[in-house]
């Protein structure tokens, strides 16, 4: 499924981000200009391995543009991150999920990731 993005009727966040097969293919520029994250959601229950979600500022080169932010959701886990002051990305929102730790891991998980980004 590709990524929809939709715009939310919340006092907190004003848009949606969800990608629902995310994998080691960057999701170039979701979030087209400055946005600011507040809740990262990564779906990793399919998994028996852990799950990184990959966030970037720019449009990446996959394997070798440090992410903007990193983060884990351990194996069958459906983890929820939570940034109250939110992070400014300054000219868009990328992001993909890979199975390695390493920031420049290009290894897909093994079954379906789902992310959800709430943003504004």
């Amino acid at each position: 499924m590709p990524v929809s993005v939709s715009s939310q009727n919340n006092p907190y966040v004003d848009k949606l981000i969800v990608d629902t097969t995310a994998n080691a293919t960057a999701e170039d520029n979701v979030l087209p200009g400055a946005g600011t994250v507040y809740i990262v959601d990564i779906d990793n229950t399919n998994n028996s391995i852990p799950a990184y979600a990959k966030l970037f500022n720019s449009s990446p080169t996959e394997g070798t543009t440090e992410p903007s932010m990193m983060l884990k959701a351990p194996k069958n886990v459906r983890q929820t991150v939570t940034i109250t002051e939110g992070i400014a990305f300054a000219s868009q929102i990328s992001f993909m999920c890979v199975s390695g730790s390493a920031t420049n891991s290009l290894v897909a998980p093994t079954n379906n990731v789902t992310v959800r980004i709430m943003a504004e």
